[in-house]
């Protein structure tokens, strides 16, 4: 039996490495993934597709409500269309992985404050602004169709401001 010495520094001793040693190790290995998976680092970060999904509730809402000014009816109405259309796609991505996409809110918009007090146009143009920007920052954070979902959104989010 060949026993090689392994030196691991000029304080520690040597450790023995034979073909038994090396083939117990080596059984270990499929297992890493789980055992790096039981981590005591706390719980899962949150599914980031969650709050684009509320978010696009939101603005469904600000843009139906908007849609009750005259000059701004159509296009606040393709709004909360295209937005409801984000929400429930992104809803569908999430419960298809597993997550809880929370439950859509079917209250009415906020009530009247500071932010109210700006014409309909201004409010829905940033409300779309910051969706905007909240799809662009969460695109590096996932991978494969979400990545390509959530880019999609922040697109659209891009169009729709041309179009308000």
């Amino acid at each position: 039996m060949e026993v090689v010495d392994i030196p691991r520094g000029p304080l520690s001793s040597s450790v023995s490495l034979n073909r038994r040693r090396l083939l117990g190790l080596s059984a270990l290995l499929p297992w890493a993934p789980v055992l790096l998976g039981c981590s005591a680092s706390g719980a899962p970060s949150p599914d980031p597709l969650v709050p684009l999904a509320a978010n696009a509730a939101e603005d469904e809402r600000l843009a139906r409500a908007t849609a009750a000014e005259a000059e701004l009816s159509e296009q606040a109405e393709l709004v909360a269309r295209v937005r409801a259309e984000h929400a429930k796609a992104l809803r569908r991505e999430i419960e298809r992985l597993g997550g809880d996409p929370g439950t859509p809110s079917t209250t009415s918009p906020p009530s009247p404050g500071p932010e109210s007090t700006r014409p309909g146009r201004t409010r829905l143009r940033s409300a779309l602004r910051e969706a905007q920007g909240r799809a662009e920052e969460t695109v590096p954070l996932v991978t494969g169709h979400q990545a390509g979902l959530v880019g999609s959104v922040s697109a659209a989010c891009a169009s729709l401001l041309e179009v308000v």
